[in-house]
């Protein structure tokens, strides 16, 4: 009986040793700590953190913040060199998306001669800049000695504002075409100011000044889109020729498109990104400003456009 008593222990004490053998050689494999090994028993916890911690993370969601805002509706931002105060200091980080634009003409713009009877018309870029296209475009328009019209989006004022003060040192002009581009008609007046606000200050930064003319994206304009806009001092631009170069058409299709429906007052829309083959429109633009010299129009800014036909109107009403 003695001996099978011993012989027990004996088989128990190797059974102890080799468990700690394996628990030993399992933790230095593995690396992991004591303290590692008994939070095993919660799994669901992350390193650091204990079952008291409740706490959200600031950062994890931005949310919808074009609604409930407070809106100063009596800034007009319509001075250049006026400073824009944010609605917010910091508009939600929106990446743009290539647009698909309404096939609408604008309703600010008619034919029209100016006094001294040249036929004018208006090349516009909409959705820029960018570091690619949109410089491509502003190298063919120094090199004709002409000006354009850009209407730039929020997202791309912030990331190219060295194109932007490339567009406003060459003499072309710049229109706010919203920060997001989104559907303006759509909305209601707080986020429709958000769009064209956040905007402005971003231009402003860039520039130094505020732009006066405003582009709705996609075209669509609602009866409170164009209040606000009037309220707040602006143009809002349309166009009379759609190139149709966001729907990737050829060079050739476009460049009849723009002679066929071009008239004196005419605004030209094209886009400097955001469109399917901008690089289309780059190779258009040098035939379209040969083809319109050649039937002896000028090419001018959509705020140079304006000013002739108001000093037309005045002209016909004081002979009148």
């Amino acid at each position: 009986m003695r001996q099978l008593r011993e012989l027990r222990h004996r088989r128990r004490l190797a059974s102890l040793i080799v468990v700690t053998l394996m628990i030993g050689l399992l933790s230095t494999s593995c690396g992991l700590s004591k303290d590692e090994l008994a939070g095993a028993a919660h799994p669901s916890l992350p390193p650091g953190r204990s079952n008291s911690d409740t706490g959200t993370n600031a950062d994890s969601g931005i949310g919808n913040s074009e609604s409930g805002t407070h809106v100063d509706d009596n800034h007009t931002g319509s001075s250049p060199g006026q400073t824009v105060a944010l609605l917010h200091p910091q508009p939600p980080v929106i990446t743009i998306e290539p647009p698909v634009m309404l096939d609408q003409p604008t309703e600010q713009n008619t034919d029209f001669l100016s006094p001294q009877g040249a036929k004018l018309v208006a090349l516009t870029f909409d959705d820029g800049p960018d570091g690619h296209y949109t410089p491509a475009i502003l190298d063919i328009l120094k090199a004709k000695k002409i000006h354009a019209t850009f209407f730039t989006v929020g997202t791309q004022v912030k990331r190219y504002g060295k194109v932007m003060r490339r567009i406003r040192d060459e003499g072309s002009e710049i229109g706010n075409h919203s920060y997001a581009h989104k559907d303006l008609s759509k909305l209601d007046s707080n986020p429709i100011l958000n769009q064209i606000k956040w905007t402005d200050e971003l231009i402003h930064k860039q520039i130094g000044y505020v732009p006066r003319l405003v582009r709705a994206p996609y075209g669509a304009t609602s009866p409170l889109l164009k209040q606000i806009v009037k309220d707040n001092g602006r143009e809002l631009i349309g166009w009379t020729v759609d190139t149709r170069d966001w729907a990737g058409s050829s060079v050739a299709a476009m460049r009849a498109n723009v002679n066929k429906n071009t008239h004196p007052g005419g605004i030209i829309l094209m886009h400097s990104f955001g469109s399917k083959h901008v690089s289309n429109t780059v190779e258009l633009l040098p035939l379209i400003i040969k083809d319109l010299q050649n039937k002896g129009y000028t090419f001018v800014t959509v705020s140079e456009l304006l000013a002739a036909k108001a000093h037309s109107n005045h002209a016909k009403t004081k002979q009148g």
